[in-house]
């Protein structure tokens, strides 16, 4: 057992306790049956549980730290410190409930930036007063909702478990880090972004090969044409570009 343990890597304390039993047995005992008596009496009686709870505890820390969520891997060692200066200390469980906590506070702060996210997006493509005003008010929301649960904006938009849950390009996630921070003080400009809107609209028609289209619609019997434009990126690190179109029969593109 103790080899099989030492060998894993991940159970010390419990390698070292089967260790320390082999050689009590060795040393103090004539049989089996000895041996079973007198480890009654001994503190390895109990010891190979005791031993499994702190190896999990360690594996624990170990998680914790690796995920680099502030103050969990602190709960664990403290908890392996009581076990350590008493080791009934095992049978409190407080500890979970308090790792639970910070674990929560933790997935509210990675789903709250999401939530910026998403608000951001709105606020991007929002052309009607009224609807922006309730966008950046629920994006407002979303930030205080962030720093209510102790995490700060743009060190959480450092960390990766934060990026992961942005489906965006690294250049439109750094657009978003920057541009939601500016929008939380002062939304966008409605008036700039339809006329940025119109200009877009304007380039993307510009593209389409609008004698081919009028031809093709006048051919199907269907009341809707559609048509899409696909832009291949410069090169290998960009993007794909979609644009899709609808012209009503009868309409000139």
């Amino acid at each position: 057992m103790a080899a099989r343990f030492e060998k894993t890597g991940w159970s010390p304390c419990q390698a070292a306790i089967y260790a320390e039993m082999a050689e009590f047995m060795r040393k103090e005992c004539s049989s089996l049956e000895d041996a079973a008596e007198k480890l009654k009496t001994s503190h390895l009686y109990t010891a190979p549980s005791v031993a499994l709870m702190k190896d999990m505890i360690l594996a624990l820390i170990r998680a914790a730290e690796d995920d680099e969520i502030a103050g969990m891997a602190d709960v664990y060692r403290q908890k392996l410190d009581e076990i350590e200066r008493d080791p009934a200390a095992v049978y409190d469980a407080a500890y979970l409930t308090a790792a639970h906590n910070i674990y929560t506070k933790h997935c509210i702060r990675i789903s709250t930036f999401q939530e910026i996210y998403l608000r951001y997006l709105d606020l991007e493509n929002c052309y009607e007063t009224e609807i922006l005003e309730t966008n950046h008010l629920v994006l407002r929301m979303a930030f205080e909702n962030l720093e209510r649960y102790g995490g700060d904006f743009a060190e959480c938009a450092k960390r990766p478990e934060f990026r992961e849950v942005v489906l965006a390009s690294d250049a439109g996630y750094e657009r978003f880090v920057r541009d939601a921070q500016r929008y939380r003080s002062n939304p966008p400009d409605i008036a700039r972004m339809i006329k940025n809107s119109e200009k877009r609209a304007d380039d993307i028609w510009s593209r389409f090969n609008k004698d081919d289209i009028a031809q093709k619609a006048s051919t199907t019997k269907a009341p809707i044409f559609g048509a899409c434009l696909i832009v291949a990126p410069p090169d290998e690190h960009g993007d794909y570009e979609y644009t899709e179109v609808e012209i009503f029969k009868g309409n000139q593109p």
